[in-house]
């Protein structure tokens, strides 16, 4: 199931209760281009809903998470975040200084996938993968200075 059809108004089948909040989380990981965390959908809500607490956007983001909708990545500096699940997994290099992220095209886990499965005898459901380092205009920016 994907994220916009989740929820659908006058139920019958719903995977959960259509409320304002629920579906203004959802927006923010909708419109948002990168990951978020869960203070940044917090932020970004709590005008809009004042009565909005940061535990009901942990358990929406979990309960989202838990139903595949969304993807939980924990970055280097330890954060959370958030993103919409895509159809296909991806692969990705990702910038611990400015946040850049550069896609992998070409899955570089497919002989290992299926090397577990044959070992374990898991049915793999999926993976994603994220290498996180210095982009290369961040790492000219932390060069040693030379000795004296």
């Amino acid at each position: 199931m994907h994220a916009q059809e989740y929820f659908v108004k006058g139920g019958g089948g719903l995977a959960l209760k259509n409320t304002k909040q629920r579906c203004a989380v959802m927006r923010v990981l909708k419109d948002s281009s990168d990951p978020v965390s869960a203070e940044d959908i917090f932020a970004a809500l709590k005008d809009e809903y004042p009565s909005l607490a940061l535990s009901t956007v942990y358990r929406n983001l979990e309960r989202f998470a838990a139903d595949a909708l969304i993807e939980k990545e924990v970055w280097s500096d330890g954060v959370v975040r958030y993103s919409i699940a895509q159809e296909h997994h991806g692969h990705y290099l990702i910038c611990t200084g400015c946040s850049a992220k550069i896609k992998i095209e070409e899955c570089p886990l497919t002989g290992i996938e299926q090397g577990l499965a044959r070992d374990t005898g898991y049915e793999i459901e999926g993976h994603t993968l994220a290498i996180y380092g210095k982009c290369p205009k961040c790492a000219k920016k932390r060069k040693p200075l030379k000795e004296k």
